[in-house]
């Protein structure tokens, strides 16, 4: 009998040790994410001043890099592990790091749902439909076309400058993102260099309101064609890419098949210029 009970106390000691505790498990997610935005803040901080000199902005770069990846790792771990708990689910259901998940990061989320209740929530099915956008918009893929509208509100396709013979980036931006807006002069010189080069950009803006985002195109002495649901988020052309975050640049080839998306600028000049010699 004392053998049974010592046995019987093993067991539920194992099966203690195996019972999910997501939120012990999320403390490493704040960890991560703490690091991140404490980097964040001194960055802006250091970038205000002007004083950054382009090899210590280099380094500030890499190191900012780094640590939103160990973050958004850390979220992937968290989600993978625990995604069948009500805490892990409200989380995914809420957090902005969701959405900044990759695709194989977030299929393994998706593949290791079970609970039935979960997968018949839009939460879910919104997941499995961006990670489905993801994966169709990864490098070696045709192009996915977008219909939305310009400035005058002209219905506009994506398909009328891709697959034309020349090298496209889409560019998906908006008027109240503060890193498009940073990022905007260094495009329109890229585009002053390269635009009678076999080179076309197509702007989709993720503005909710037109008068901003044409304001925005004139404010930053934007050139290129431009197209925009005005439905921030929810546009389609954010669906159909699986837009996590902007600024996004998405490079086409001539013949519509996508090499790369993604790109920081430093990468894609260095892209352009090889490519468009």
């Amino acid at each position: 009998m004392k053998n049974l009970i010592y046995l019987l106390g093993l067991v539920l000691i194992c099966i203690a040790c195996k019972t999910k505790n997501p939120e012990k498990d999320f403390q490493a997610c704040k960890v991560a994410e703490d690091a991140y935005n404490a980097f964040s803040d001194k960055y802006e901080q250091e970038t205000a001043t002007g004083a950054l000199t382009p090899e210590v902005q280099a380094i500030y770069d890499n190191k900012s890099d780094s640590l939103f990846e160990n973050a958004k790792a850390a979220y992937a771990d968290f989600f993978k592990n625990n995604i069948n708990t009500a805490f892990a689910q409200n989380i995914f259901s809420e957090s902005k790091w969701t959405r900044r998940l990759n695709s194989g990061q977030l299929e393994l989320v998706v593949q290791a749902v079970t609970d039935k209740a979960f997968k018949e929530t839009d939460v879910y099915k919104n997941a499995t439909a961006r990670l489905a956008s993801m994966k169709n918009t990864l490098s070696g893929n045709p192009y996915t076309n977008i219909i939305s509208k310009d400035p005058d509100g002209n219905t506009v396709e994506l398909a009328n400058y891709v697959g034309k013979g020349k090298y496209v980036l889409l560019d998906f931006w908006a008027s109240w993102c503060p890193d498009c807006r940073k990022e905007m002069p260094a495009l329109v010189d890229l585009y002053a260099t390269y635009k009678d080069k076999n080179f076309e950009i197509v702007g989709y803006s993720m503005d909710k309101d037109k008068d901003a985002w044409t304001k925005g195109i004139k404010d930053l002495n934007i050139t290129w064609y431009q197209m925009s649901d005005c439905d921030f988020w929810n546009s389609q052309g954010a669906k159909l890419y699986a837009v996590q975050f902007i600024p996004l640049t998405v490079l086409i080839n001539p013949e519509g098949i996508i090499i790369e998306r993604g790109l920081d600028m430093d990468t894609l000049k260095e892209k352009l210029a090889a490519l468009l010699k």
